[in-house]
């Protein structure tokens, strides 16, 4: 049951309302807010190998290619360094780390990237 004070209150709210296409002026509408969004970057995810022996290198690749493998990760990227002159151990044998039964099933493409001083790595999607 509406009570008669809520009926007088709804009739003159309907009175005051007026609709979006009345013969209202440009300037007295609200003006239009204009929102600028950052563009969304990808998110990039980055191991260092430097100063790391050979053994912990491999490993810590390993678990960091695993690792971004289930949470779904797209791109990472591993910097291996070159060493001197290019003979880094770790720089030269990155490239067959990644050619291993365990790797090989996580990784879509693989490029070296900064003058082969680090790797580029797109992984497989997570099923």
């Amino acid at each position: 049951m509406i009570k008669t004070e809520d009926a007088n209150l709804w009739e003159d709210l309907k009175k005051s309302v007026q609709p979006f296409d009345s013969d209202r002026k440009q300037e007295d509408l609200p003006p239009r807010l204009r929102v600028h969004r950052a563009p969304i970057k990808p998110l990039a995810y980055c191991l260092d190998l430097h100063r790391m022996t050979v053994e912990e290198a491999y490993q810590k690749t390993v678990q960091f290619i695993e690792k971004h493998y289930k949470i779904g990760s797209k791109k990472i990227q591993i910097i291996t360094g070159k060493g001197r002159e290019g003979q880094g151990l770790i720089h030269l044998e990155f490239a067959n780390w990644l050619d291993t039964n365990r790797l090989r099933q996580y990784i879509r493409e693989a490029k070296w990237t900064n003058d082969e001083g680090a790797m580029n790595i797109w992984l497989k999607k997570n099923k």
